[in-house]
């Protein structure tokens, strides 16, 4: 667990290298405008507290503002982190984290509970649910962030 937020400069180091997993994006529109999110490749974990510590899960392209936030249009790299406790989700790009998710949950799942899928857009609150931890093809521990 971390006990400060990440700046900008962290996240743009770490996205870099970051493999995307494209064949897994999903596409969504609002108000005419289209929401892109694609995941990223998560390695593997040696410890919960490798996760607590921050990781990159994915890209989110969006052609209009953060449906609960300030977040700009563009592209921005999505970072979550266990911040005092607390999970935190920041999008960044240029270097600069222009906006904090207004929520961010992570819930693990029993092995064989839920089978792993492709990320879930919801367009109200512009949130996200992926699986980030899979053991064969059952998801053991996902995040749902929202902008």
């Amino acid at each position: 667990m971390r006990k400060e937020k990440p700046t900008g400069k962290e996240i743009a180091e770490k996205s870099k290298k970051v493999k995307l997993k494209k064949e897994e994006a999903i596409e969504s529109e609002k108000k005419g405008k289209k929401i892109k999110f694609t995941p990223a490749e998560i390695p593997p974990l040696n410890s919960i507290e490798e996760l607590e510590d921050g990781l990159i899960i994915g890209t989110l392209e969006n052609e209009l503002e953060g449906d609960e936030t300030k977040l700009p249009p563009g592209k921005h790299n999505i970072f979550v982190a266990k911040i005092n406790g607390e999970w935190q989700g920041y999008a960044e790009s240029d270097g600069e984290i222009k906006a904090e998710a207004v929520r961010v949950s992570f819930k693990r799942h029993y092995f064989g509970d839920q089978k792993a899928e492709k990320p879930k857009f919801h367009p109200e609150g512009w949130c996200v649910t992926i699986c980030i931890l899979r053991i064969w093809i059952f998801c053991v521990g996902e995040f749902k962030f929202c902008f």
